[in-house]
């Protein structure tokens, strides 16, 4: 049985998400203080397959404690589900290495499917059978520790699904179900594209990421341009997708950063100016 834990001191939203998650046989462990989280966080850590928090606490500062349960390098992925709805709440959250990040009200089905995507991804093993990452900030650390070993290179896509004449000033985050939709619609097709060994996942609500290990920066161009082909297919196939494009960023290993946040860094700030 898979466990999860949420900190949000609305009562009513801690008392949904158990009862939505109790569809997939999935144990909630309730806290609506960061004392009585850490408490818990402490001693069933060795339990927990995803922590659920709301960084807008009505008495507490959130970010402090996202800054607190990542202090302690638990390999527990983070969702964020929060009623605050702006961009630079988003950012904040993403540069912390969330998983995800789900506004209220949210959909059923969503959290349904990400909270799934987020549990089963705390045991991804690699061909010998050993686990090699639980979420994306660890996976990204082992193969740029592994490059530096092996004298390789390592490659990073960012892609996002922008709405035509959308700029990233807008501090408002407006985002529909049919989009968070489309987005899931989305990841999954383009994970053909993607090796076993690499690895494609979610990385905020708008935005897709993959990781392409022993890939120098000419190689990763070649995934793009494959992904741009599926993405044309899709588009031409799919009038939902008319008023979106797909936009992309990539670094390398290590011309473009010598460490995760060196590379992270240039890479969101290689899409904000594409998107500006």
């Amino acid at each position: 049985m898979y466990k999860v834990i949420i900190l949000d001191d609305m009562a009513y939203i801690r008392y949904r998400v158990k009862d939505i998650l109790k569809e997939m046989d999935i144990e909630v462990y309730e806290s609506a203080t960061s004392f009585d989280f850490f408490n818990k966080l402490h001693d069933k850590k060795d339990e927990i397959n995803l922590i659920i928090l709301e960084v807008g606490l009505s008495n507490e500062d959130g970010f402090e404690v996202l800054r607190k349960i990542k202090a302690r390098n638990l390999n527990i992925p983070i969702m964020i589900l929060t009623k605050i709805n702006t961009r630079s709440t988003f950012i904040k959250c993403i540069k912390e290495g969330t998983s995800e990040y789900i506004l209220k009200p949210f959909d059923k089905k969503i959290l349904l499917e990400r909270t799934s995507r987020l549990v089963k991804s705390s045991k991804n093993k690699d061909e010998k059978g050993e686990i090699i990452y639980l979420n994306f900030q660890q996976y990204i650390t082992k193969q740029i520790d592994k490059a530096k070993v092996e004298s390789t290179k390592l490659s990073v896509i960012m892609l996002s699904l922008m709405k035509k004449y959308f700029t990233a000033m807008d501090e408002k985050i407006d985002v529909k179900d049919n989009y968070l939709i489309l987005m899931d619609s989305l990841y999954e097709k383009l994970r053909t594209v993607f090796k076993v060994k690499d690895l494609f996942e979610k990385y905020g609500f708008s935005t897709l990421v993959g990781v392409l290990p022993q890939c120098a920066k000419d190689q990763a161009l070649v995934t793009i341009n494959k992904i741009n082909e599926i993405y044309d297919t899709i588009r031409s196939a799919d009038e939902k997708y008319a008023e979106y494009h797909l936009e992309y960023s990539c670094v390398t290993f290590p011309e473009d950063g010598e460490n995760k946040q060196q590379l992270l860094d240039k890479l969101t700030s290689n899409m904000r100016g594409k998107v500006n």
